[in-house]
């Protein structure tokens, strides 16, 4: 497993790109080839036929493990660039201290973008963007990211000035199910829900939360293939969805993550990008993790 993960970094870093805001220059419109590309999650926010290999490298999370996380998304357009459909599948890699390195497949999304106002050749852009995410089951040593249907919806709106660019997002999570709770005989085909209260399980120690996420960034055009960005992101509940009962100091209010980059235009359709990301709140006893990178890769296919 850990050679596996060090060669997907291998061939994120060495043959993979990602779309960030850039010009192609290969258009007689600049405007109608500006690339809007989110720095935290690597993903086109206008809708496009494209893949995106993700490779997101978290330093020293609470576990005090590395984890490594490659996500595939794919998405294509229809109805000349205003309406498009998308997935995508985590897997996760977790190098541990003390512990046997393990790997986890993540929760998958099933999602949709939609433009409903404006000229699609104009400098700026409204996004409608939903999602559903698909419970990862119960076998918590194969899969991870929740037992659970999750709903996601964002508002996104970009504009692009000469060599400027700049974009804000806000929206959420939420949960569709609600936690089963744990039950040290959940093999013994009674669901929770028809056992007598003197069987009843013991209660979960998390509730799922409704979550708001807010995000923004500024990109700068060094030259034709060559774009730097700088952005934040606000979530609240911290851990998202998966909120603690236990109200002490490692479950704060809220979680800020900063972020910093660089993305490369190798030709007309292949990019490369390279994100440095990091939380603002530094506490050891409750920082989810020491600092992050986000590597990407991206090919589009077909015409804008």
């Amino acid at each position: 497993m850990k050679s596996l993960s060090q060669f997907l970094i291998f061939s994120m870093l060495f043959l993979s790109p990602v779309l960030f805001a850039h010009h192609t220059g290969s258009s007689d419109s600049p405007i109608a080839t500006a690339r809007f590309v989110d720095p935290f999650t690597g993903k086109r926010e206008k809708p496009a036929n494209y893949l995106v290999l993700t490779q997101d490298y978290y330093q020293s999370t609470r576990e005090n493990s590395h984890l490594f996380t490659t996500t595939a998304f794919v998405e294509m357009n229809f109805f000349d660039g205003r309406f498009s459909l998308n997935g995508s599948v985590p897997w996760n890699y977790y190098q541990q201290r003390n512990r046997e390195d393990a790997a986890r497949i993540g929760k998958s999304y099933l999602g949709f973008k939609y433009q409903p106002f404006f000229d699609l050749d104009k400098p700026y852009f409204f996004v409608i963007e939903g999602s559903v995410g698909f419970p990862s089951g119960p076998d918590t040593d194969r899969f991870t990211g929740g037992d659970y249907y999750a709903g996601t919806g964002f508002l996104k709106l970009g504009y692009l000035y000469e060599k400027w660019s700049f974009v804000v997002k806000a929206g959420g999570i939420r949960p569709l199910t609600r936690p089963q709770p744990n039950n040290l005989q959940d093999n013994d085909g009674i669901p929770y829900y028809l056992r007598r209260p003197s069987e009843a399980p013991p209660e979960p120690n998390y509730l799922y939360k409704n979550t708001g996420i807010a995000s923004g960034y500024i990109s700068y055009y060094l030259r034709p293939e060559i774009t730097l960005f700088s952005g934040i992101l606000y979530r609240n509940p911290y851990n998202g969805v998966e909120y603690s009962n236990n109200k002490d100091k490692a479950n704060p209010f809220y979680f800020t993550e900063a972020s910093a980059g660089f993305s490369w235009n190798l030709s007309e359709k292949y990019n490369m990008s390279l994100t440095y990301r990091y939380p603002l709140q530094r506490d050891r006893d409750y920082r989810l993790y020491q600092s992050a990178w986000t590597f990407a890769f991206s090919m589009e296919w077909g015409s804008d």
